[in-house]
């Protein structure tokens, strides 16, 4: 993100995931602060932990000296010791062998050198041997008024594969925040992870300044002009011709939708023809809407009011009601027809064992013995039978159809013997 603020301009890195980077030219070197992270030829990249100073760095960021957090003033200040500056590698690239790398870079600044070099080669004050790290890729110095920093100056030429720093702290990293806001500079070269843009930042005088600011003042000027003239136009007219605008229904975002309730007809009245096709319908619709009628009376006369208006309840309740009341309804009715069905099924029994009873022998024993006795015998067995068989109906039944006279029966019985 770029952000022009007081005549200076700022880039901010709003990056997650491939955060963007500084890279080093022949003119111009970083300041190395504690969180600082450092790419060295796109293959490894080193976390500097700790960095002490022997006094605060006072230079302010210019064209040539860059400071990734400038609002940062937290030095870490040993008057004591010498400055010392801690480096660990954080990532390798899987082209590289991991073992050629040092585990840890200390560099002091203890005067007996100003200027650490770092490279591939042997004769470096610090070695990376790492294909991808030039043989003299960059150096590493210590001055009071800018602290430690990293540059490629005062070489023949620029490393092959670059040296980066990332505009973020390792802290702002890890916590996946913005970078501080970095002033960009004329030349400055910004890396995207495999792009790399170059900043030009053109000067202008003050005659071309104020032309400009008198360009874009008369282009907004115009751009609300027409807006202002209509707004003065209609304010002068009086209140009554001001034409009021028109407002249309809007949906609200969180409005809930009102429920229309559909007029229903009072009385369905069907056509001749449509009625005598569908008779069975009609019939079953009627069947349907008597048990409905049957059931809002009882639900009435328990109210002991005209109707459901004047009832003090709620529809939910009324429901309920309606519920119960069907229910004692249907269960009276079920024992209604329970004791109706074992009616039938009793005296249909009844019916079926008398037959059974003369068809097993018992009257033609009786028929056999001529006379009296015999005919006293048939009347004594009879009536056990029944009893055995259908119960107490059953043998009233069958004391019914025995003749009352004894005699009558044994005289066809002696016909039949003579």
């Amino acid at each position: 993100m770029i952000i022009s603020l007081g005549g200076q301009y700022y880039i901010r890195d709003l990056g997650f995931v491939h955060t963007s980077r500084i890279k080093l030219d022949k003119r111009s070197e970083v300041q190395i602060q504690k969180g600082s992270i450092v790419d060295l030829g796109k293959v490894v990249h080193y976390h500097f932990d700790k960095a002490t100073h022997h006094a605060v760095p006072t230079t302010e960021p210019s064209e040539n000296f860059y400071t990734m957090r400038p609002e940062d003033k937290n030095f870490v200040v040993d008057t004591d010791d010498f400055p010392h500056l801690r480096a660990r590698p954080t990532w390798v690239s899987a082209d590289e062998n991991v073992d050629n790398i040092q585990n840890e870079i200390n560099v002091y600044a203890d005067g007996s050198k100003l200027i650490n070099s770092v490279g591939r080669s042997m004769k470096r004050d610090i070695q990376i041997k790492l294909k991808a790290v030039s043989a003299d890729h960059c150096s590493i110095a210590y001055v009071n008024e800018k602290g430690w920093t990293i540059a490629e100056r005062g070489k023949d030429r620029l490393s092959s594969n670059g040296t980066f720093i990332f505009m973020k702290s390792m802290q702002q990293m890890n916590d996946h925040i913005p970078s501080d806001m970095i002033p960009l500079h004329d030349d400055m070269i910004i890396s995207f992870v495999n792009y790399e843009l170059r900043v030009r930042l053109h000067q202008k005088t003050n005659t071309e300044i104020e032309e400009q600011t008198a360009a874009m003042e008369e282009f907004f000027a115009n751009k609300y002009q027409g807006g202002a003239a209509d707004a003065n136009v209609v304010a002068d007219r009086p209140s009554e011709e001001v034409a009021q605008p028109t407002y249309t229904a809007e949906v609200q975002p969180n409005a809930t939708p009102a429920v229309v309730e559909e007029a229903q007809p009072a009385a369905v009245v069907q056509e001749p023809a449509a009625a005598e096709s569908q008779p069975a319908a009609a019939e079953e619709k009627k069947e349907e809407e008597a048990p409905k009628e049957e059931v809002a009376q009882p639900e009435a006369a328990a109210a002991g009011e005209p109707g459901v208006e004047g009832l003090d309840a709620s529809p939910e309740e009324l429901a309920g009601a309606a519920t119960k009341i069907g229910a004692v309804y249907r269960g009276r009715k079920a024992r209604a027809e329970v004791a109706e069905k074992r009616a039938t099924l009793g005296s249909s029994a009844a019916a079926e064992v008398t037959p059974a009873a003369d068809a097993s022998g018992a009257e033609p024993e009786a028929v056999a013995q001529p006379g009296a006795e015999g005919a006293d015998a048939a009347q004594a067995e009879a009536p056990v039978a029944s009893a055995v068989a259908g119960g107490d109906a059953g043998a009233e039944a069958k004391t019914e159809e025995k003749p009352a006279d004894a005699s009558a029966e044994a005289k066809p019985a002696e016909e039949v013997k003579e």
